[in-house]
């Protein structure tokens, strides 16, 4: 379906935009984190994969409320690992009643690791927009997860673009600047 192959490379794009520009500190990228995740969620419907149109509805809303939130001086700040804990015991819980439900009531296709990916994607954004370091390491993960989602769903541009973020995320967490203008 060619309009299929349309919308899944102004995702991409636009997505990439977003990151590169929260990589650089413009709140412009917020603009861009509002159309992007809109894009992905016709792409991920039309395909099947029925969590991950939730996961881009909180993208949405949170690019948002970082939008309405934004500082021109960005500080990021440190959580120690005690402090993931919580959030990585209700992710694995979430992500696991998700997928059974999808498993069960849906054509849903891969609806464990599709189910992961929103529930980390959500925490993850919201450590994000509060400007917490970490949220790179949550990221790191769910850009691997989303490479093999996307290739086994034959969406290779999406796939081209996770693992863009995979190296985007490695970049942001270990500040080697890659990505910066």
């Amino acid at each position: 379906m060619k309009s299929n192959k349309v919308v899944e490379f102004l995702a991409v794009v636009l997505n990439l935009l977003y990151t590169i520009l929260y990589l650089n500190g413009s709140v412009w990228c917020y603009l861009f984190g509002v159309l992007g995740p809109l894009m992905l969620l016709v792409l991920c419907w039309r395909n099947k994969l029925y969590a991950e149109p939730v996961l881009q509805l909180f993208y949405t809303g949170f690019a948002v409320y970082g939008w309405l939130g934004a500082e021109t001086n960005w500080t990021m700040v440190h959580w120690p690992f005690s402090r993931h804990i919580p959030f990585i015991f209700a992710g694995l819980i979430l992500a696991g009643v998700a997928g059974f439900l999808l498993k069960r009531k849906t054509d849903a296709k891969l609806p464990y690791l599709d189910s992961v990916v929103t529930v980390f994607g959500v925490i993850g954004t919201w450590i994000m927009v509060n400007y917490v370091h970490e949220n790179w390491l949550y990221f790191i993960g769910i850009n691997a997860i989303s490479i093999y989602i996307y290739t086994k769903r034959k969406l290779f541009f999406g796939a081209a673009m996770f693992l863009i973020y995979l190296l985007m995320a490695i970049d942001g967490y270990f500040q080697f600047n890659l990505f910066t203008i």
